[in-house]
């Protein structure tokens, strides 16, 4: 049942949770009141700034697109789909949108900045400084000035900039934390390492609103672990098999997800759907069906083969994507973050699905999270190294445990090996999925579609190892993290 009994106080909870970065428990609210008032149009936006925020990019555009036809020309509304679509990979409808505001006379200096965006993100320098030179010089500008300098490699300036800048009152925390990731970027792009991190570290300090509940974080972990043996696995309901193929990577963030999403999306068969938040409103949804007594996961026992198919097709539904035809690809991917914990779940409604198991060495891939702002999409565990390091540890024990409890088929993929060998992983990995080899897999870097999500940077180039081995730059510093994920080295 919804836990307020008015929209205004509905909606004054979930802005709450959104401030603090609690994008979970916010969505939470937002399905529960969306029940009792369908035609909220404000939670309605809510819940695509949420997707938004956590790179779930065809929920955003889906949302805002529904609000955008029943009350056209909107800034509020035209801004955000215009960011949707560029981190979707569509910058022409982006720009459309983008064109569309200018006719209504919104505000010019968002419109160069989603424009300095679109073109930073397809690389197209050129145009990228040409808007950049087009905006105010004043302190909430210093990042997309900064981002423009890093990519034209002009690390030095960049970083003059950042540590100098304009007139600093009056920018926001979050302001202040995004420029210093982006001072650590560039730290790291000349091998001062030790600067690189002094950096994240200010950065990680100044977040200092969120604290996580780690006793609560860590027993979910745990209760599906021990509940989901098996056994319990084999006698759940399971939903019906359907035509089109889920395909599950699971990694942690910047474990290599984005890369492979990218190549795997080269393949005229498999569309990529990015980080799909589907998984939660199932869960969600499941509760409300069976009406269970029981708390998660404990609750998955209630499940009936209706309603096994009930919720199938709310995934089908979500993988509709953003146009009015269902796609015709036969595999569509999800890289959700949650997809550790979800997976059990998610396999007895989808028994057609698959599953890569994707892992990267664990202290690489602690430094990539911790010097990188993951912060901005709720990531707050990456605040504290020995969090960051359970946190790894737990997904990888769970990911570990659906290997040998689960039907569907799963393979492990290790990211080392992907950018060592790629054509002899990237082979395995289409072999697996029972597709015939597309020698395009091989050109991922020359895809139309941008990368979706924090990693585009890296995944619009040909392969590349300098990331392997990272962590051997920041070693003095990872004492904490080290004695957490040593028995996993």
């Amino acid at each position: 049942m919804p836990q307020f009994y008015t929209e205004d106080e509905a909606i004054q909870a979930v802005q709450k949770l959104i401030s603090g970065k609690m994008f979970l428990n916010a969505s939470t609210i937002i399905s529960e009141n969306l029940a009792v008032f369908p035609n909220s149009r404000q939670l309605k936006f809510l819940s695509a700034h949420i997707a938004l925020e956590t790179n779930d990019f065809i929920t955003s555009i889906s949302v805002l697109e529904e609000l955008n036809a029943e009350d056209p020309n909107q800034p509020k509304l035209l801004f955000p789909l215009a960011r949707s679509w560029n981190e979707y990979g569509d910058s022409k409808k982006s720009i459309g949108y983008l064109v569309e505001a200018e006719s209504i006379g919104a505000d010019k200096t968002m419109i160069d900045i989603i424009r300095a965006e679109v073109y930073e993100r397809r690389g197209e320098l050129d145009l990228l400084d040409q808007y950049v030179s087009k905006l105010p010089h004043e302190v909430r500008m210093i990042n997309i000035r900064a981002r423009a300098l890093i990519a034209r490699k002009k690390y030095e300036e960049a970083i003059d900039l950042l540590e100098s800048g304009y007139e600093t009152r009056g920018l926001e925390k979050k302001g202040l934390i995004s420029n210093l990731f982006m001072l650590t970027k560039a730290y790291d792009r000349i091998g001062e390492y030790d600067k690189a991190w002094f950096t994240a570290q200010k950065a990680h300090e100044l977040d200092d609103n969120i604290i996580i509940d780690e006793v609560a974080y860590f027993k979910l972990f745990n209760q599906i672990l021990e509940f989901m043996d098996a056994d319990l696995v084999h006698a759940l309901a399971e939903g019906p098999k359907t035509e089109m193929e889920p395909l599950f990577i699971v990694g942690n963030p910047r474990s290599g997800t984005s890369l492979l999403e990218q190549i795997l999306s080269m393949h005229p068969d498999i569309e990529n759907g990015g980080e799909m938040c589907v998984g939660h409103a199932m869960q969600l949804n499941a509760s409300r069906l069976t009406d269970s007594y029981h708390t998660w996961p404990h609750s998955m026992i209630d499940i009936r083969e209706d309603d096994a198919k009930a919720l199938s097709v709310q995934y089908l539904d979500a993988n509709k994507g953003v146009g009015d035809d269902a796609p015709s690809e036969k595999i569509i991917s999800n890289k959700a973050l949650n997809l550790p914990m979800q997976l059990g779940f998610l396999s007895k409604i989808l028994p057609s699905s698959r599953a890569v198991m994707l892992h990267r060495h664990p202290l690489d891939n602690a430094v990539s999270c911790y010097t990188t702002n993951l912060l901005v999409s709720g990531h707050v565990y990456t605040n504290s190294l020995p969090l960051l390091g359970r946190t790894w540890v737990a997904r990888k024990k769970i990911t570990d445990h659906w290997m040998k409890v689960l039907s569907i088929p799963m393979m492990e993929l290790h990211y080392e090996n992907l950018v060592a060998d790629q054509r002899g992983e990237t082979e395995r990995l289409i072999k697996f999925l029972d597709l015939p080899w597309q020698e395009e897999c091989m050109e991922f870097h020359k895809s139309d579609r941008v990368a979706r999500t924090i990693s585009y940077d890296q995944v619009n180039q040909k392969m590349y190892n300098t990331s392997s081995g990272r962590w051997k730059n920041y070693e003095k510093h990872l004492g904490p993290l080290i004695d957490v994920v040593s028995d996993y080295m």
